[in-house]
């Protein structure tokens, strides 16, 4: 530990000035659950990785329990809270699964907050040339962070165009069980992608990725490279 951010400039493609920018943060390293038990671990805790382990497993289930029963969860690491999107035609109109979706609102906690502000960051230079991902917009409703399965997502960015042909490259919605390539592809050039969201893609949480072999003047080079976008979005059906 004791990393700082790394973070790029790129152009900002969202706003009309040409010389403006926008960071993206680079590099960074990323903790599984079980790095966090070793690190516990290193900190002199008493307790065996089983031990935590096994600590960990129970706080899960005893969390998706609150969840699932509707509670909301206000502790030091996270914060939650429950909302309904979709329209209701009337005051007697009732929930519907088709029209209908309960999303969960995650926000840090204190002790999160508090780490923030003590984070620093290092500028690095900008030679990325994998793909890179501003918007993300359902084009039937309009919404740029719930998508509905089988509606068409207008994505821009840069460097996005693939080869549809090459089932490695395209736009892939990766989700908690599993990835999912959406093979219907509208419009596909290096500035903006039209695709359909695969409707095998569970209802929930899921976030986009474009892998692409294109280099910037030719497709199918060597190198299958790959652009996250930063928001995670939600799928309904």
């Amino acid at each position: 530990m004791g990393n700082s951010i790394k973070y790029a400039l790129r152009e900002n493609l969202l706003t009309a000035d040409p010389d403006d920018c926008m960071a993206q943060v680079t590099d960074a390293q990323v903790f599984t659950q079980e790095d966090i038990t070793k690190e516990i671990v290193k900190r002199g805790s008493s307790l065996t990785e089983a031990d935590i382990a096994a600590y960990q497993k129970l706080e899960r289930e005893v969390i998706k329990d609150i969840i699932a029963n509707g509670g909301q969860l206000n502790t030091p690491i996270i914060n939650t809270s429950f909302s309904i999107s979709g329209v209701f035609t009337s005051q007697t109109d009732g929930f519907d699964k088709s029209r209908h979706a309960v999303k969960l609102n995650v926000t840090a906690g204190t002790a999160l907050r508090e780490a923030v502000t003590k984070v620093s960051v290092q500028k690095v230079e900008a030679s990325s040339t994998d793909p890179y991902i501003t918007s993300v917009t359902d084009k039937v409703s309009g919404d740029t962070a719930t998508i509905r399965t089988g509606s068409v997502m207008e994505i821009t960015g840069s460097r996005l165009k693939f080869d549809a042909a090459d089932t490695e490259q395209g736009v892939f919605a990766v989700t908690a069980s599993g990835e999912f390539r959406c093979a219907t592809v509208i419009e596909n050039k290096p500035a903006r992608l039209m695709v359909l969201l695969s409707p095998e893609v569970p209802a929930g949480d899921f976030t986009l990725e474009v892998r692409s072999r294109f280099n910037g003047t030719r497709l199918n080079s060597k190198v299958l490279k790959k652009g996250t976008f930063n928001k995670v979005l939600t799928a309904i059906k």
